[in-house]
C-alpha cells in the first residue's frame, strides 16, 4: 500500500548521509529513500546529493530503517525532508 502522497521518482544518485557514502534509491517532494552500509546514529540528518556539477544539501528526519543481509549488510533509510533548496524541487519537476 502506497503511503506517500507524492509520486516517487526512482533515480540513483550518489550521495552522503552524515558524510558517509550513500545511494539515493528514490525521492519525492517530501521524502527520500537512501541505501547505505551503516545507519545514521542520529534521527536528524544532513544529506548531500551530487547531481552532475551541482551539490544539493538537504536536512531531514529518519522515519524508518530497513536492514537487509545478503552478501553484505545494507540499510534502506526513509527520511522525511525538513529543509531543501529550490534546486532539489526543480530537479524533481524536471525528472517527471
Amino acid at each position: 500500500m502506497e503511503k506517500r502522497k507524492e509520486m516517487r521518482i526512482g533515480k540513483r544518485i550518489l550521495s552522503s548521509l552524515e558524510e558517509k557514502p550513500a545511494i539515493v534509491v528514490d525521492m519525492s517532494l517530501s521524502g527520500i529513500k537512501i541505501s547505505m552500509s551503516r545507519p545514521p546514529k542520529s534521527q536528524t540528518v544532513n544529506i548531500t546529493l551530487q547531481v552532475g556539477e551541482k551539490v544539493i544539501n538537504l536536512k531531514g528526519d529518519v522515519r524508518w530503517i530497513n536492514r537487509t543481509v545478503s552478501n553484505k549488510v545494507s540499510n534502506n533509510i526513509g527520511i522525511v525532508i525538513r529543509e531543501a533548496p529550490p534546486e532539489y524541487y526543480e530537479m524533481l519537476t524536471i525528472s517527471d
